[in-house]
């Protein structure tokens, strides 16, 4: 007995609605039928209907489809992969009956996939498991065995075979007007060329000058572009339920027993690891909500992990599963994300050239006040950027006392003091890509309140207990004496007044 998760496994099909498919993925499949669209709907018992792009056309109610086939027996659907006008209301109707819908990998036609139900059949090759994996696949393919680097540059994310992101050299290898495709030059020691469909960036980089083969470099252009777009029209696909949802969820207006199937469809699973993105203008002047969406989801795709994203009251905002940041080239909950958090931001502004500000707050799902809860955190503390941003440092003052006037006299005594309690801070924070002195500041200009030095940093007060422990272990010193508090004080005050550093 062949199941929807067979087919589903066996032939590499990728979940639309993935909680729809979780249910389903036991339920027996007889036949597999493709409907006309020049014919009234039938599929048969136990099928799969098939919806190429060109059914659309001909459905006058693309929302009633679902019922449709749901009443013809139709237990899943699979649409193209390059369906710019899947509609989303349909999608949404599937969501609502539970109806499981795939996408049809753009290398598998569909005539190909009754070879599934045929267990005398060669088997279906099944491609790679995420849309990054084959990106990687494919630019790792172009580098190995040779010194050649190569980036794929899109709106919030960079995706490479290192895992950090060289933002310096990018900036200067795109600093000069892009190539086309057809007009590379095999001796060219860095190649900076734009997709000719999705309009993102390829750069490759060639230090020992060996020369390029022109085909292949063109072969991995149309393979990324093509990746691209299907993830393109699959989060067009998308759009519209997980903008609603987003927006439910920031309002909190709506009961949680609604909200958790309605998260659960589109791929937040109670257990997981979720890290919550808000997005806010640092400046009123050019800023757009749905080029930051764009940024977010790109963030989710380098991150591995299923992206839930949305706009709402002129920010945007992201929850992003971090479960599947442990495999290879993925992105873990910690200092990894944070720098490609900072790679997003780069990326925004040059291309936009409007500066954004960002928060995040983590959480485990176990239902979705807790994605309520991430999501307040997080553009809590994005606000609170924002406001940085546009009074010039930090939203908390920290007022200088007469001490720290006299000590700014003698740059050697202030030099010591710096060294002592605020370099181990400062080195680790590089390091780490962490932001422990930012704590160690908010806390103490707050006059070392815990309960309102973690509303500010939008952390839990556990969260800051173990920042602050890590303060005092990185520097041998304590904070819960008055005379350490005070020391420590004076090296702030003193390296942001220029006479610690």
């Amino acid at each position: 007995m062949t199941t929807v998760g067979d087919i589903a496994d066996l032939a590499g099909l990728r979940a639309l609605t993935p909680d729809a498919v979780a249910r389903m993925r036991n339920v027996p499949v007889k036949t597999l039928r493709q409907i006309d669209p020049s014919a009234p709907i039938s599929c048969g018992e136990s099928s799969i209907a098939y919806l190429p792009s060109a059914v659309w056309a001909s459905l006058s109610s693309p929302e009633s489809t679902a019922g449709a086939l749901r009443a013809e027996g139709a237990v899943a659907v699979i649409v193209d992969n390059d369906d710019w006008d899947l509609p989303p209301e349909f999608l949404t109707e599937c969501v609502r009956q539970s109806i499981p819908v795939f996408v049809l990998p753009s290398s598998l036609p569909f005539s190909r996939l009754g070879t599934v139900l045929d267990p005398n059949a060669s088997s279906v090759a099944k491609p790679a498991d995420t849309d990054a994996d084959t990106l990687r696949d494919a630019l790792d393919a172009f580098v190995a065995g040779g010194d050649v680097r190569a980036w794929l540059v899109m709106q919030g994310c960079v995706l490479t075979r290192a895992p950090t992101v060289d933002m310096e050299f990018l900036a200067r290898a795109t600093a000069r007007p892009p190539v086309p495709l057809d007009r590379i030059s095999a001796s060219a020691a860095v190649i900076h060329t734009v997709l000719p469909s999705s309009g993102h960036t390829m750069v490759l980089a060639n230090p020992s000058r060996t020369g390029w083969d022109v085909r292949l470099v063109r072969r991995l252009a149309e393979r990324l572009d093509a990746c691209v777009h299907a993830v393109e029209v699959a989060r067009s696909a998308r759009r519209q339920s997980e903008n609603a949802l987003v927006r439910e969820l920031i309002t909190a207006t709506v009961a949680a027993e609604a909200l958790d199937p309605w998260a659960h469809s589109l791929g937040l699973e109670p257990g997981s690891r979720i890290r919550a993105v808000a997005i806010v203008a640092a400046e009123p002047a050019g800023f757009r909500a749905e080029p930051a969406v764009a940024a977010l989801q790109d963030l989710g795709l380098r991150a591995d992990g299923t992206c839930v994203a949305g706009a709402h009251d002129d920010g945007a905002y992201a929850l992003i599963t971090m479960d599947g940041g442990t495999g290879p080239g993925g992105v873990d909950d910690g200092p990894a994300f944070d720098h490609h958090l900072e790679v997003l931001k780069a990326l925004f502004t040059r291309r936009h050239g409007a500066a954004a500000a960002v928060g995040t707050s983590s959480c485990v799902l176990r239902g979705s006040d807790d994605l309520v809860r991430a999501l307040i955190s997080a553009r809590q503390l994005a606000e609170r950027d924002a406001r940085a941003a546009r009074t010039g440092g930090h939203s908390v003052p920290l007022p200088a006392p007469l001490a720290a006037t006299l000590l700014a006299a003698e740059p050697r005594l202030a030099a010591v003091l710096d060294r002592a309690l605020l370099k181990p801070v400062v080195d680790y924070d590089d390091q780490k890509g962490s932001r422990y002195l930012e704590t160690l500041r908010t806390f103490l200009a707050l006059d070392a309140h815990w309960g309102a030095t973690a509303a500010e940093l939008g952390i839990h007060i556990n969260t800051l207990r173990y920042r602050l422990a890590r303060i005092e272990r990185l520097t041998g010193r304590g904070l819960h004496t008055t005379a350490d508090r005070t020391d420590f004080y004076l090296a702030l005050v003193l390296r942001e007044s220029g006479g610690g550093d």
